[in-house]
């Protein structure tokens, strides 16, 4: 048996704990692999008293907030669109919301980077009603809500597989009875389905916001400045823009605990979920 795990416990080791091992190791030293000196955890302590560091702290709170509403919005709005269906549209419905997620990201970004264009459709639009043209990705204020808009539509269809196949094993006696009892559709969904499932939103919360933590190639092609940047957009800015391989490697070393803790949360409400 142990000869069987010991293929993927051996690439377990080599592509995941090996390297682990390595950024913690180097998060110690400042370094661009040509002088190296070790410097303990200045590297943790420079990270936050830098304030673009700090600055993409701020901004993944507001990719996170912004993920999170738009998947659950979203998500919830074609989930119960979807269950008012048959059996055959309700499988075509799932397999249209999932393809945008097949597509690369890099190729949708550069579709609405033509569309957010200084001289592109939506400055157009804004022309006919007299309205100045807008530098759409020039200021944190109007890229990070695009950005994060451009994440929600090109990757929501999996938060709605996951909300609607949870929709799906609520008990229908239930359903059954509040409708034999006279409750309107709005009631059977706030009042009956809302709470049944609200373990899986929840989860769906928290894979939202470590997702919002990790948007990298959207920000890379639309918006690639400090002042829209997400940890691990400025953690590549540090390391292979700037060359401060130690710097970057201790906050990644940051990113990580942030992602650990949403994850160990995670695992507690898939726990709860399944009880």
């Amino acid at each position: 048996m142990y000869l069987l795990l010991l293929p993927a416990l051996l690439l377990f080791g080599v592509f995941t704990v090996w390297p682990l091992i390595k950024v913690i190791q180097l998060s110690l030293y400042r370094t661009n692999f040509i002088r190296t000196t070790f410097v303990g955890f200045q590297n943790y302590i420079q990270s936050f008293q830098n304030t673009d560091f700090l600055q993409s702290i701020i901004n993944s709170a507001f990719y996170v907030a912004f993920l999170v509403a738009g998947y659950i919005g979203l998500g919830l709005l074609v989930s119960m669109a979807m269950f008012k269906l048959s059996k055959k549209w309700q499988d075509i419905s799932r397999i249209a919301v999932y393809v945008p997620v097949l597509s690369a990201g890099i190729i949708i970004a550069q579709i609405w980077k033509f569309i957010f264009h200084p001289n592109g459709p939506t400055n157009w639009i804004l022309s006919l009603f007299n309205k100045d043209p807008v530098n759409w990705f020039g200021q944190g204020f109007t890229s990070i809500p695009i950005v994060a808009f451009v994440v929600v539509i090109s990757s929501f269809g999996t938060n709605v597989i996951i909300l609607f196949t949870s929709i799906l094993s609520v008990d229908k006696s239930i359903i059954e009875s509040a409708r034999i009892d006279g409750a309107s559709d709005r009631r059977i969904k706030w009042g009956i389905i809302i709470p049944i499932i609200q373990p899986t939103i929840l989860m769906v919360v928290l894979l939202a916001s470590i997702n919002a933590l990790q948007i990298f190639e959207t920000i890379y092609v639309l918006s690639p400045q400090s002042f829209s940047a997400t940890l691990t957009f400025h953690i590549y800015r540090t390391g292979f823009q700037f060359s401060r391989y130690g710097l970057a490697s201790a906050q990644a070393v940051i990113l990580l605990a942030l992602t650990l803790g949403l994850s160990i949360v995670k695992k507690k409400v898939e726990h709860q979920d399944g009880m």
